[in-house]
């Protein structure tokens, strides 16, 4: 080592360096506004030193790895964080839904009807021979009946229809598990000595998705990959392989690797589905025993 060469290999390498640098900028620059990226940072490293006449003499720099600036813990964090707002929006919204029915200030309304029930039987009292007013009673009462009925079919549908969605639901877990399995395999077969930033990105963007869907876990792998526990701790994903989540009698069934179901209903507390089965589970059923009650305590007064 000596002389023009070592100056100008030196020159070669901090350009070459400094070119890998630009690079990643224009990169950064170029996904300004994608949502699910990540900067990206260019880690320097001194080359390996050259002996000369006795001593070591510096050859210049190199680029060691791109990496992602990024917090994974936090990210984790905000997924769960993203799970828990979507049970509760999901919940408001059948909320409103189910508070619609019991509108009080509507004329339609259970309230309003029973008013005019009780009032027909006030008129009848101060007119007990009044034909009218008999007539009043009849078709008071036959309409508290039908509202009764529209009351709890609507309930019902409600049921049906979070039902519905919980089944779409599950499919897309599926899917998005078994695109995780996928980025998981990329990502192993490219990570030898360095790191697959842009599929960790894309693979952040559908944990996020999963986690907006359903209460999730992920621990990552020493190979890259990551493990996606769900409910209970049951594995949606294990590195390449993923586990599918199915519905049987409108419980949510686990499918482990021998082929046995397991059921995790109970177990789902975040996410769409941990709203959706907030509400079916857990509200509707109270709303359908107090509407129940309510009529029979009718029926019970006037008979």
């Amino acid at each position: 080592m000596s002389g023009i060469t070592s100056t100008l290999s030196i020159a070669k390498t901090a350009i070459a360096a400094q070119q890998y640098g630009l690079n990643v900028a224009g990169h950064n620059i170029a996904n300004v506004n994608n949502p699910d990226y990540s900067k990206q940072d260019v880690q320097h490293i001194s080359n390996k030193p050259s002996l000369y006449a006795g001593l070591l003499f510096g050859t210049g720099v190199n680029v060691s790895q791109v990496k992602q600036n990024v917090n994974q813990i936090l990210e984790n964090r905000l997924t769960d964080e993203k799970s828990t707002q979507a049970r509760f929006e999901e919940a408001e919204s059948y909320m409103k839904v189910l508070e619609g029915f019991f509108d009080e200030n509507s004329k339609a309304s259970l309230n309003s009807i029973l008013s005019d029930y009780w009032n027909a039987w006030q008129d009848l009292s101060n007119n007990p021979m009044g034909v009218s007013e008999r007539d009043q009673i009849y078709e008071k009462g036959h309409k508290l009946a039908e509202r009764f009925n529209a009351l709890g079919s609507d309930i019902d549908q409600i049921s049906s229809d979070i039902t519905t969605d919980i089944n779409s639901t599950l499919t897309q877990i599926n899917s998005l598990a078994a695109q995780i399995g996928d980025i998981n395999r990329e990502i192993q077969g490219l990570e030898a000595n360095r790191t697959a930033n842009d599929l960790r990105d894309q693979r952040n963007s559908l944990i996020d998705q999963l986690g907006k869907l359903i209460n999730v876990d992920v621990i990552t792998q020493g190979n890259g990959s990551v493990i996606i526990n769900a409910g209970n701790g049951s594995t949606l994903v294990n590195g390449v392989d993923h586990y599918d989540l199915s519905m049987k009698t409108d419980r949510i069934m686990w499918q482990g690797s021998f082929g046995e179901t397991f059921d995790i209903t109970d177990d789902i507390t975040g996410g769409k589905l941990g709203g959706w089965l907030d509400i079916r589970d857990g509200v509707i059923p109270k709303y359908r025993a107090q509407a129940d009650e309510l009529a029979r305590q009718m029926v019970w007064a006037v008979n």
